[in-house]
């Protein structure tokens, strides 16, 4: 057996930083890479669609103010509102939605663009994501989220405003941590609710990497993960140097099917911009969730749920699970469809969304 010590030429260290943040980057939502080769044959793939594409979608611009919301310990929670631009007789729920791990605001890109104008629309970044100031580690919690949540519709809706939550990936859960913990709002309050590629629990023993065994993988991560934290610079550089192996990464992290180029690109900005101890300070948030007891309660509400086939974060499976414990929920399942689905298929999802807003809005009129 070799006993040698690693070597510490830098080159070599920039290496292997790389390939472990590739590894650590997973649990940001995307699955082991390194093939360089593989990024140009990708990057041939997808010069078609770039040239293809008349107009560019306007990623990054939908914007609009919000109120200064800040939490009890002291984080200040980007919020932005959109007001709709009909008579307030006209005005139907208010839709809330909450975005997932090492994403902002700006992954609901095309589901504002269907609702705005239409629905007062609120969004806002976790905390410690987007323009959201920084979080204590020991807050990176889907209980915290779900406090959270509370203080966003306490801060942006009127006490008889109805709202239509949605969430993706962990914004999902923090919703399902929401019902558990303040019940008497769900039905009253929150009049329906999607749920977006997410789990409602059992993701301890989850490898998103093909070949490392489930029960194996958080072993590997976690203290990967933490070492990376100790070099938090190398960590930066190498990943925005390693810009091929992340376009692939994100590629087959984020969607199950062939994308124009700027899909890969709008995904993998947002997951650039979360800093590597953000996703470690998050990452045991999922071991820990349990959403059985809020889908209990969000029996009694309009539901959707949401997912892809080939989703590599969060299995299908867990969408099987949840739609278990909500048997009156619409369901998409979606085919050749990853984990940005919202993305990848934003018609099908706004189709189903529009339809969850019809039922809940019915709901209020006692149709």
């Amino acid at each position: 057996m070799n006993t040698r010590r690693p070597s510490r030429n830098p080159s070599r260290l920039a290496q292997g930083v790389g390939l472990v943040g590739g590894i650590a980057a997973l649990a940001a939502g995307a699955v082991a890479a390194g093939f360089e080769i593989e990024r140009r044959v990708v990057g041939q793939m997808f010069k078609k669609d770039h040239v293809e594409l008349l107009e560019k979608e306007p990623f990054f611009t939908l914007r609009s103010s919000g109120p200064d919301v800040v939490t009890r310990d002291g984080v200040k929670l980007h919020v932005e509102v959109d007001h709709p631009h009909i008579p307030m007789s006209e005005r139907g729920v208010t839709i809330v939605m909450v975005h997932g791990y090492v994403l902002s605001l700006h992954c609901w890109h095309f589901m504002r663009k269907h609702f705005r104008g239409r629905h007062k629309i609120v969004l806002y970044d976790q905390r410690s994501h987007g323009r959201s100031g920084r979080s204590a580690a020991k807050r990176c919690r889907v209980r915290q989220l779900a406090r959270d949540l509370k203080l966003i519709l306490d801060e942006t809706t009127a006490q008889d405003e109805s709202v239509v939550l949605m969430g993706h990936s962990m914004g999902g859960m923090t919703i399902m941590e929401f019902a558990a913990r303040y019940p008497d709002l769900i039905g009253t309050k929150v009049v329906g609710v999607a749920l977006l590629n997410t789990s409602g629990g059992n993701m301890g023993n989850h490898s998103i990497v093909k070949g490392i065994p489930g029960e194996l993988f958080p072993r590997l991560v976690e203290p990967l993960m933490a070492g990376l934290n100790r070099i938090p610079t190398v960590v930066e550089k190498s990943r925005k140097a390693s810009s091929d192996v992340a376009y692939v990464v994100t590629r087959r992290g984020g969607f199950g099917s062939q994308v124009p180029g700027e899909y890969v690109d709008f995904l993998s900005e947002m997951i650039s911009l979360t800093p590597l101890d953000v996703v470690a300070d998050y990452y045991p948030a999922f071991a820990e969730f349990d959403g059985g007891k809020g889908l209990e309660r969000l029996v009694s509400v309009e539901t959707a749920v949401l997912a892809g086939e080939t989703d590599q974060i969060i299995p299908v499976e867990h969408a099987y699970k949840i739609l278990e414990a909500l048997p009156g929920a619409e369901s998409l399942i979606m085919p050749d469809s990853g984990h940005m689905g919202m993305i990848e298929h934003h018609v099908a999802y706004n189709d189903v969304l529009q339809r969850l807003v019809d039922r809940a809005e019915r709901t209020l009129r006692g149709g």
